[in-house]
């Protein structure tokens, strides 16, 4: 049995970024079934796409991408989240700040001392944000788009024979990136 490619591309168009990525992987992988009868394998072959079948070298290429791509997505997850919970801590400052101010009469050394801390603390954190945290997210955000073009690029529309997948499978060693 095979997986209709087409529905599975236009699933993969409409969805977020990181659905798009788990969506072509698992289009290679329907695609990919067990298969005995090389008839079977030209049927797959000509389901997947048009053009020039992909060799077992570009197989392993588009493996390893897959491969990058997970690890990235897992990374860009994490910077995602590092970045909301310093975004949220920098709102719950500028609360406490704006709080502060507000409460704060002239004669209050103490209590001015409390703000001019949580100004500078604001302060910190903005600039964490702004100069390390929020530049890095979206250099990592931009490495990951060139890698999924480069994937759909290489690896999608392209048709697949099974045995080719297999041979490209057994003893796949990816370069670090």
């Amino acid at each position: 049995m095979q997986k209709p490619r087409n529905q599975a591309r236009g699933v993969a168009r409409s969805a977020p970024l990181a659905a798009t990525a788990l969506a072509l992987g698992l289009c290679g992988i329907a695609l990919t079934g067990s298969s005995s009868a090389g008839a079977d394998s030209l049927q797959l072959a000509q389901a997947a796409g048009t053009g020039t079948p992909l060799t077992v070298t570009e197989l392993r290429d588009c493996l390893c991408i897959e491969q990058q791509m997970s690890a990235d997505h897992d990374d860009l997850a994490l910077r995602q989240d590092l970045l909301n919970e310093r975004q949220q801590e920098l709102a719950n400052i500028d609360q406490q700040v704006m709080e502060q101010r507000s409460n704060l009469s002239p004669q209050d050394t103490v209590g001015q001392q409390v703000l001019k801390d949580l100004m500078a603390q604001q302060q910190k954190l903005r600039t964490l944000v702004q100069n390390d945290l929020r530049p890095a997210y979206n250099t990592k955000v931009d490495e990951w788009n060139a890698l999924v073009a480069k994937y759909n690029g290489q690896c999608v529309d392209r048709p697949r024979y099974t045995m080719d997948v297999k041979t490209a499978q057994q003893d796949l060693q990816c370069p670090k990136p």
